[in-house]
């Protein structure tokens, strides 16, 4: 059996987690011994994983890898403060490495065959300067809108080349990579969905809405690169111009905007139009019910959550980002503009042209989604 080491920054509910459980649960175990490195035991998610997966947890130095240096300071907590303004000058000044070196032998008790660092940012530094045989990193960002690594650029040109193989979720997420960094090699692995679980779940709770109005829905973290901030002003701009009378926006997630979410559905006296409820660690009977997913982030390098809405028939309507077009086309659901023109009218067309839902959702009895080429290109992989 192969050693393969899994490696995340934390363990918060997200479309990484939610892949890296995926991927865990379909892989062969009779093949490959598994370890799930977590640098910062933040979050609760990952708690269901199969029991021959062994969890490892960071030192403290990684208590502050997935947390800026704003949302540090906003903390007011010195020991947090300090913490991540030493994270800054290692990773500045390459001083890094050694200290990676020294923190591994801390939390790892054995050399492995493989290890993937399964998240942009601090994982790809942490892979990059162990000693594992293969290294192979995973892209999930659109680096034409956020490079994690934009403020260590020297740093991470070198840190790329170590790996074996990176690899991106969707072409677009690797074209726009191979602009800002070389790599030895690149492979697109797109992201894969448990159809069986997604479909027995959204059965689990008898979710029942107002069969009058038009639900709709969006499910993801509440953070500004998501839009819902933009989603809520848009909604406002609607319910003024008297177009929400007989709709329901449910809004499913948690995240550093959360506040921010609540306070604007609350200025613009919109709670009996748009509900806000918080993070579900099932949302899939919410989605079932639904008349349609809104997609409304800023940037999206792959939609995980669109591949979920189509699977359970719900139709979407999605903003254009990277990849939209790899995982969705025009039978299926609607794409607009990314702006906040393009959401407006998007969700307008949606509330007066129901026929236009009952005509995609009719379309959608034929989607499927195939994951097992996906499997196999995963298993691929571990094997190389």
């Amino acid at each position: 059996m192969k050693n393969v080491l899994f490696v995340v920054d934390e363990r918060r509910m997200g479309g990484v987690s939610v892949l890296l459980r995926d991927i865990l649960r379909f892989i062969n175990k009779d093949k490959y011994q598994i370890d799930v490195m977590v640098l910062d035991n933040n979050g609760d998610y990952l708690d269901d994983l199969d029991s021959c997966i062994n969890l490892i947890y960071g030192t403290p130095f990684f208590k502050v890898v997935d947390y800026s240096l704003k949302e540090v300071i906003k903390s007011r907590k010195i020991n947090l403060i300090i913490r991540k303004l030493y994270l800054i000058f290692l990773l500045k000044t390459k001083l890094i490495k050694r200290k990676i070196v020294k923190e591994r032998c801390k939390c790892l008790t054995k050399k492995y065959d493989v290890e993937v660092a399964f998240k942009d940012g601090i994982t790809a530094v942490f892979t990059g300067y162990g000693d594992s045989i293969k290294k192979y990193h995973w892209l999930h960002t659109d680096y034409s809108k956020f490079d994690s690594a934009g403020n260590y650029k020297n740093l991470f040109k070198e840190v790329y080349l170590k790996f074996d193989k990176i690899i991106a979720i969707s072409e677009g997420v690797k074209k726009e990579f191979l602009k800002l960094y070389e790599a030895k090699d690149t492979e697109v692995i797109y992201n894969l969905i448990d159809v069986k679980k997604i479909k027995q779940d959204s059965l689990k709770e008898d979710v029942r809405y107002d069969k009058n109005k038009l639900n709709l829905i969006s499910i993801g973290r509440i953070h500004p690169m998501k839009g819902y901030d933009r989603l809520i002003e848009v909604l406002h701009e609607l319910d003024k111009n008297s177009k929400l009378d007989n709709v329901v926006v449910r809004i499913i997630g948690s995240g550093p905007d959360e506040e921010l979410i609540k306070n604007l559905i609350s200025k613009y006296k919109l709670e009996d139009k748009v509900l806000f409820l918080g993070p579900k660690k099932n949302p899939y009977p919410y989605l079932l019910k639904s008349d349609c997913f809104i997609m409304c982030s800023r940037y999206e390098p792959f939609g995980l959550v669109i591949l979920e809405s189509l699977t359970l028939k719900v139709p979407v309507l999605s903003l254009e980002e990277l990849s939209i077009h790899e995982i969705m086309n025009k039978k299926y659901g609607i794409i607009v503009e990314n702006s906040f023109k393009g959401l407006y009218n998007g969700i307008l067309d949606t509330i007066e042209n129901k026929n236009k839902l009952q005509e995609l959702r009719s379309n959608l009895e034929n989607y499927s989604y195939n994951i097992n080429d996906i499997i196999k290109k995963i298993e691929d992989l571990l094997d190389e």
